[in-house]
């Protein structure tokens, strides 16, 4: 089935080269090392009705995502339907960073046990969530990626973290937000100790599409 049937998520540019952009008082979050999945919200009445992976529906069949509804409905459909139901949203998309202990780049492996964090929501005709209203409203109730901080997001904060001088980074990194809904701008920046592991794992092609993507 076609992506547009449920909201997708937003390419988040890494921040390199041409494509910097900066971005004063960003809210930090640790990158998660994972994949992305989605749960689509439709009011208390109808609940959460669908699951998908960043590109397509989720086949329950699916030899590595179709333990994402099991996980969902163990861990996080009490807690979210009554935080959607206390804002009274009747309709969202909440996005998760799927993974486990060992998940690199995209890759998981099948004995781990694995889990959902939540980064993401988009409530409709308002876009996704801003960063400081996302913490006020889930920081402490669910399960969210580490805050490392406010910072400006400049080259040097960049390269900072490309060192791995950053305390609260994931081995991966980490994403930067400010604005909401339309206005909402995010950027990643990636470590060089994770960009030198994808290369003894990968091949160089596939290698520099992950380090880029």
């Amino acid at each position: 089935m076609p992506n547009g049937i449920m909201k997708s998520y937003p390419s988040i540019s890494r921040s390199t080269g041409q494509s910097f952009r900066a971005i004063p008082n960003a809210v930090i979050f640790e990158k998660l090392d994972g994949s992305l999945v989605r749960v689509e919200w439709m009011g208390p009445k109808n609940s959460w009705t669908k699951f998908g992976t960043k590109e397509r529906l989720l086949d329950p069949s699916d030899p590595v995502f179709g333990i994402v509804p099991v996980i969902f409905r163990q861990h996080w459909e009490e807690p979210l339907s009554r935080i959607a139901t206390d804002q009274r949203w009747e309709r969202g998309v909440f996005f998760f960073e799927f993974w486990g202990p060992n998940s690199f780049a995209g890759n998981h492996e099948p004995e781990d046990p694995k889990g959902l964090t939540l980064i993401d929501v988009a409530i409709h005709k308002r876009g996704i969530m801003g960063p400081r209203n996302f913490l006020e409203i889930f920081d402490g109730k669910v399960a969210v990626p580490n805050l490392v901080g406010v910072r400006n997001w400049s080259r040097e904060f960049v390269e900072e973290v490309w060192r791995g001088e950053v305390e609260g980074a994931s081995f991966e990194g980490v994403v930067g937000k400010a604005g909401s809904g339309h206005h909402l701008i995010m950027a990643k920046a990636k470590t060089r100790a994770w960009i030198e592991r994808l290369k003894t794992v990968f091949d160089p092609k596939e290698a520099e599409r992950l380090a880029n993507s």
